[in-house]
């Protein structure tokens, strides 16, 4: 299979952090990549690596970012007792590694701009709601652990923005 596509084709499909980091490997020559945004063949290989093969093009930023945080909570969980926890830090992170797929030196489309915007905004209130939940703090191998539970943690995600 041949894969023909330009560097925002990536962007617009939120996997450019996986390409940066799995394919091109250099954070400076991906830079270079986007801003030069000529066409180029993409292996099958390195397509099935980044997820290509299973993404659509929306500039529904929102719900790609419900989806991602969906995946995470679904891998990143684990169950103990009877509550399904993740952990606090790890949850922290994946919200703020969200935004690295879509890098400061990308020329986006007013849509895309407006998305952004939006999105910035609906991260910044699901940070608040966050941060009103409940911490449950775990002590393995005496060492303390804060967690969410998952649960709450996908109830506050609005899946209704469009």
């Amino acid at each position: 299979m041949k894969i023909i596509l330009v560097p925002t084709d990536l962007v617009k499909r939120c996997l450019w952090d996986t390409y940066t980091y799995y394919v091109v490997g250099s954070e400076k020559e991906a830079e270079q990549l986007l801003k030069e945004n000529k066409e180029f063949e993409l292996s099958e290989r390195d397509g099935i690596v980044i997820g290509l093969l299973k993404v659509m093009e929306t500039d529904n930023l929102i719900h790609r970012f419900n989806d991602y945080m969906i995946h995470f909570l679904t891998v990143k969980s684990i169950k103990e007792k009877d509550d399904v926890l993740t952990r606090k830090k790890s949850l922290e992170i994946a919200i703020d590694k969200f935004r690295d797929k879509f890098p400061e030196y990308w020329n986006p489309a007013i849509n895309y701009v407006n998305a952004l915007k939006d999105l910035d905004v609906y991260i910044k209130v699901f940070k608040s709601k966050i941060s009103d939940l409940d911490i449950i703090t775990l002590v393995q191998q005496n060492i303390p652990y804060e967690f969410y539970s998952s649960n709450s943690v996908k109830k506050l995600l609005n899946f209704n923005n469009y």
